[in-house]
């Protein structure tokens, strides 16, 4: 491989002490992807105006946890909720703002469960990008999206389920199989802190 350009990180170690503090301590975790044609096009490239996005698991009121489906998939893929964080804006600010977009449900944060800064390594690049994992409660039964234009459909699954819609995302082919394997990350982090004990 020849000489890489890497990105300055995006992380904030001083924001991840402030929201341990807060919230708990989190698993880091550093994963290097190799990119195929649709990430190059999807995370290849640094956005100025994106340092890293949220991943929420949302304990509905019937103890499962809340997945969502995109109008532009192809087919349903249902996957833990997400949301960029701006650029200038704080985690904690983005995770908020993200669920009333996507949910619009009243939330509690339980635990800040962890950062995947994962490398998606090009030829000559290695991009960098960050995703901040947090377990929440929610208040509230209904959900009411604004973003209604991009969110095509809920379900909610047991903890114990996410550990086989991880290995989904893994199975996906064609296109989304980098990608896929991208957003599995994240669902196994979950599944290992909820579904094997390390919270009550």
């Amino acid at each position: 491989m020849s000489s890489q350009l890497t990105v300055a990180p995006q992380i904030d170690q001083s924001e991840i002490l402030a929201l341990a503090s807060k919230y708990g301590q989190p698993l880091c975790r550093r994963h290097c992807i190799e990119t195929d044609a649709y990430m190059r096009s999807y995370r290849g490239q640094a956005d100025p105006n994106r340092r890293g996005e949220v991943v929420f698991a949302i304990r509905q009121l019937n103890g499962e946890i809340l997945l969502h489906t995109k109008h532009r998939y192809e087919r349903p893929i249902y996957r833990l909720p997400t949301g960029r964080i701006e650029r200038g804006e704080s985690v904690e600010s983005a995770l908020f703002r993200e669920i009333a977009e996507e949910t619009g449900q009243k939330v509690q944060v339980c635990r800040f469960l962890g950062v995947l800064d994962c490398h998606f390594v090009d030829e000559d690049s290695v991009i960098p990008f960050a995703s901040y994992i947090f377990y929440l409660q929610s208040l509230s039964e209904a959900f009411s999206p604004s973003d209604t234009e991009e969110i095509a459909g809920f379900r909610t699954v047991p903890a114990q389920k996410l550990g086989a819609v991880a290995q989904e995302l893994r199975s996906l082919d064609s296109f989304r199989r980098c990608w896929g394997h991208w957003r599995s990350l994240s669902h196994d982090l979950v599944y290992n802190a909820l579904a094997c004990g390390q919270l009550a």
